[in-house]
């Protein structure tokens, strides 16, 4: 039997296999990957940032008491906690505009539930961020001080970096939550090798 006409002189199709969203590779799926990339970029970004900064600077205190290392971390932890003071005044301006929220609760995703989100996620970190810089001023030498400045300034700029992703894009938020968080994990790190092993690492 003879094939018509659109039989005979239609395109062949090419069959190309499409991959799973659930496949994986080295355990992570398509959709996981970005956030790989995030987490390695953060680690990469970090550590250049630190290296650089402790390359570029030379501050050393005058003195390494302990009242000199509580007051410098007193001094960081007001710096540090900056953009959540900044986020709780705009919060108490935007709550009294009526269209942000939907009965008593502000309407998700809004601007305004977006900040709240914000201040909860940077008070939590700041805990966190607070305790091991304390710790971290106990046990460092005193030409290792300005690490602890250098830390501080990189969590006011992954809490803004935060701040701003999370308003652009829930998902750009990322890279600015794991500046903030993956430092103070390697701190956490740092004073587990020295208080527990006895491991003196140079920051």
């Amino acid at each position: 039997m003879q094939r018509t006409v659109e039989q005979r002189h239609s395109p062949k199709r090419r069959t190309t296999t499409r991959r799973h969203p659930s496949t994986q590779v080295l355990g992570f799926t398509p959709r996981q990957w970005p956030f790989v990339f995030v987490v390695v970029g953060n680690w990469l970004f970090a550590a250049a940032f630190f290296a650089l900064a402790k390359y570029l600077t030379d501050w050393t205190p005058e003195d390494w008491t302990v009242g000199h290392r509580i007051a410098l971390v007193i001094k960081n932890a007001a710096f540090a906690v900056l953009p959540a003071v900044l986020a709780i005044c705009i919060v108490a301006a935007q709550r009294l505009d009526p269209s942000m929220f939907v009965g008593r609760t502000p309407k998700p995703y809004s601007a305004l539930d977006i900040n709240n989100r914000f201040i909860l996620n940077t008070f939590e970190q700041f805990i966190l961020f607070f305790i091991g810089n304390a710790a971290l001023a106990l046990y460092c030498p005193i030409e290792e001080a300005r690490s602890l400045i250098i830390l501080t300034v990189m969590f006011v700029l992954g809490r803004m970096l935060f701040w701003v992703g999370y308003h652009y894009n829930p998902y750009v938020r990322a890279f600015g939550f794991g500046l903030t968080f993956y430092p103070t994990v390697a701190v956490y790190f740092w004073l587990m090798l020295r208080m527990v092993l006895g491991i003196q690492v140079n920051l």
